[in-house]
């Protein structure tokens, strides 16, 4: 019983080792579908070729070594050699197809020792070599595409190295012709409509960053999707025009560029976006360069774009997500983008996928802000007209008119040239409040000379001498109209009920981060002496700071041993 166990684990043991060895056998062999997405080619040899005339003498088996980047030299005369495997009769209707990619610079393809195609002149020299065309692909005729193995040689011509992108990054696909030329139309059209998604988007930024008082987060995703589509421009470039296989060498510089620039903009795009340190800046730059001349040199070139890919990911991601955590405007829809990002990195597209992505979300982000803009530009024509409304009934009110007009009696009767100048700057008064009452702010000039012959007309009325004196103030400096003008009416009403003299002194001075006015007056006020510092006067001048400076000022006013001091503080930020 133990020995036919024992025979029985040998059995299994072989079986198994035979099903792994097949299954390696396997992976290692070409077998061409037939049908779905071109097979790429491996499993290569490759040897010298001396090139001493038009035919090909096939090398004997000990002088091929496997392809890899260690066998090849920076230019000379190659071949290469494989085997593949039809597996099964290719239907009539159907037809095979070899499709060379990014192969430099000449090329003949022989096909069980049969040339069937070649690609510009070969040479022994630059002198005398002649470049391909970009895009070559090979339909093969029925009658060599039998049952079986059969071997492909590719007879390379390569002494135009213009830069570190070599021949052997290229690749040979083989399956289905249709299938094949399919894949290719569906790239190209891809690209095509990126091209025109970015083109929509950088002329919508670059009008946004002039007519939004030149906002850098507009410019800066601009030159982003401008990056892009010239990225794109390249990669479609070849259906244009007749290019030569190096045209590979100009687009490698042109992606490094590319790639380089995109993948440091866009993490500052996200700084200024979300308002966060601008030192960040210089570590992100410095980050990039660094891990790009790092993968150059260690992991190769076709491993660069990958792990730039990689690094602007991980950046991105860091700042998105610090922005979520800081509950930063539109960061949750930036991530959703982020995270579509990684999805399309893990596809091999994360170059492009991530830029569409970005501009799709960052399009909607704007779209957001745009449609928030509009609400508050309505919000705000609304609390704009109520407060000209509340400045026209606080100034011309019956009780102000009353009183104003029994004092022009009284004056008729004793003194008509003093009543003469009470009317005449009541007149002044009404004018230049039927002048401002539709701005949003005036020049401080303005509103000291409303100011004054408020003055004036209360000392008319009330056989008073008061007056305003100023320090320090800038004539054409912008300020809303009538605050300062409310703060001597709440002033005069409340703290010099029982005298006729007084001062107002309104001065002007630099803080660390703005400007600060100071109002202030001598006036008698009692312990709970408030001259309105919550009511209608001053809820219309909190109103008009923060319709002109929303979020960027302070009031306060409070009692001082002389009197009463007001103090409006506007921020530069």
């Amino acid at each position: 019983m133990l020995g036919f166990l024992k025979i029985y684990s040998v059995k299994i043991l072989l079986v198994f080792l035979l099903t792994v060895f097949n299954s390696v056998v396997t992976s290692q062999s070409n077998i061409v579908p037939l049908d779905g997405e071109p097979f790429i080619l491996k499993n290569w040899f490759i040897t010298k070729d001396s090139l001493t005339d038009g035919n090909l003498k096939i090398p004997p088996g000990e002088l091929w070594t496997h392809l890899s980047s260690n066998s090849v030299s920076d230019s000379g005369n190659w071949l290469i050699k494989t085997d593949i495997i039809i597996s099964d009769s290719v239907k009539k209707e159907k037809i095979l197809g070899i499709f060379v990619k990014n192969i430099i610079s000449s090329y003949e393809i022989f096909w069980d020792g049969n040339k069937i195609a070649q690609n510009g002149v070969l040479g022994s020299e630059r002198s005398n070599e002649q470049s391909g065309k970009f895009i070559f692909n090979i339909p093969l005729p029925h009658n060599i595409t039998s049952v079986g193995k059969h071997s492909i040689i590719v007879r390379i011509s390569n002494h135009h190295d213009d830069s570190l992108w070599k021949w052997y990054y290229g690749g040979i696909e083989i399956g289905s012709y249709e299938s094949g030329l399919s894949i290719q139309y569906k790239t190209y059209f891809r690209s095509f409509l990126i091209i025109g998604l970015l083109s929509v988007s950088f002329l919508f930024n670059i009008f946004l960053y002039f007519a939004r008082n030149r906002k850098s987060e507009h410019l800066l995703f601009s030159l982003i999707c401008f990056i892009v589509l010239l990225d794109s421009v390249v990669f479609v470039a070849p259906i244009y025009f007749n290019a030569s296989t190096t045209f590979i060498h100009l687009q490698y510089y042109l992606f490094s560029c590319f790639t380089l620039l995109f993948s440091s903009m866009l993490p500052i795009f996200f700084i200024y976006f979300f308002s966060f340190s601008r030192k960040l800046i210089l570590p992100i730059v410095v980050l990039n360069i660094t891990v790009m001349v790092l993968s150059a040199k260690l992991s190769g070139i076709l491993s660069v774009f990958n792990i730039m890919s990689l690094t602007i990911l991980i950046i991105s991601t860091a700042i998105v997500g610090w922005a979520v955590k800081e509950k930063r405007e539109n960061s949750i829809v930036i991530l959703l983008g982020i995270a579509a990002g990684w999805i399309s990195y893990l596809f091999n597209i994360a170059f492009m996928g991530l830029a569409t992505i970005m501009v799709i979300c960052v399009s909607f982000s704007i779209a957001r802000q745009f449609a928030k803009s509009e609400r508050a530009v309505g919000e705000s024509k609304l609390k704009s007209a109520h407060l000209e409304n509340e400045l026209l009934k606080k100034n011309i009110n019956p009780h102000f008119l009353l009183n104003t007009l029994t004092s022009i009696i009284a004056w008729l009767r004793k003194e008509p040239e003093s009543a003469i100048k009470l009317v005449e700057a009541l007149a002044a008064e009404f004018r230049m409040i039927n002048q401002i009452s539709s701005l949003s702010v005036i020049t401080i000039k303005q509103e000291v000379e409303i100011c004054r012959t408020h003055l004036e007309i209360m000392n008319y009325r009330r056989k008073s001498n008061f007056k305003l004196e100023t320090v320090g103030l800038i004539d054409d400096e912008p300020i809303p109209p009538m605050i300062f003008h409310t703060l001597i009416e709440n002033g005069l009403t409340h703290g010099y009920e029982n005298k006729t003299e007084g001062t107002f002194t309104l001065s002007r001075n630099e803080s660390t981060n703005g400007i600060q006015y100071c109002m202030l007056n001598d006036g008698d006020f009692n312990e709970n002496g408030n001259p309105d510092s919550s009511g209608v006067g001053s809820n219309y001048i909190k109103g008009r700071l923060e319709e002109v400076f929303s979020g960027r000022w302070d009031f306060s006013s409070h009692r001082i041993d002389s009197g009463w001091e007001t103090v409006i503080h506007i921020r530069n930020k």
